[in-house]
């Protein structure tokens, strides 16, 4: 059964979600087509004949039938210029390539650091045992032996042993 209704954008977005929405008198005869059931339309026209307000809910099934009828209910729906805005477009992927863009550098390093001891596995056998993990150039010099030294050795349990002896 068709009625029409005078409906606001909000209304007719709450009827296509399965909301209900409250209607009036005022707001028989103009505006949109809809589609209901004819059981809630003999309700609806009661209550409004006895000048009172209706609540309108639509079901799955009516709301699937105004969707196959084109009728005013979807007529307004979607984007109506037909373009897609790209600043939203690039707002959402900003996370996603950020994320992206990070693993694959920590996946760049972790290659770089597995050849290296795969290229040179005395020179990072050293570097293992005396704590240099993070060398720029492969270079040891005497202060970073002395500095590694007093981390993992002197001051430590054996450090103060071997100090009292």
């Amino acid at each position: 059964m068709n009625i029409t209704l005078d409906l606001s954008k909000g209304q007719l977005s709450k009827l296509r979600n399965g909301h209900d929405i409250r209607t009036s008198l005022t707001m028989l005869g103009s505006g949109t087509d809809i589609i209901i059931y004819p059981m809630t339309n003999n309700i609806m026209i009661k209550k409004l004949d006895k000048a009172k307000g209706v609540i309108i809910k639509m079901g799955s099934n009516e709301i699937e039938m105004n969707k196959m009828e084109g009728t005013g209910l979807f007529a307004g729906a979607g984007n109506k210029s037909g373009k897609i805005s790209r600043v939203k477009k690039a707002g959402k992927w900003t996370g996603y390539v950020d994320d992206t863009a990070r693993m694959g550098i920590d996946t760049g390093a972790y290659g770089y650091k597995k050849y290296q001891e795969a290229k040179n596995p005395v020179q990072s056998g050293l570097k293992k045992m005396f704590g240099f993990g993070d060398m720029e150039g492969g270079r040891i010099s005497m202060g970073d032996i002395k500095q590694s030294y007093n981390k993992n050795v002197k001051n430590t349990k054996l450090g103060k042993i071997k100090g009292n002896s």
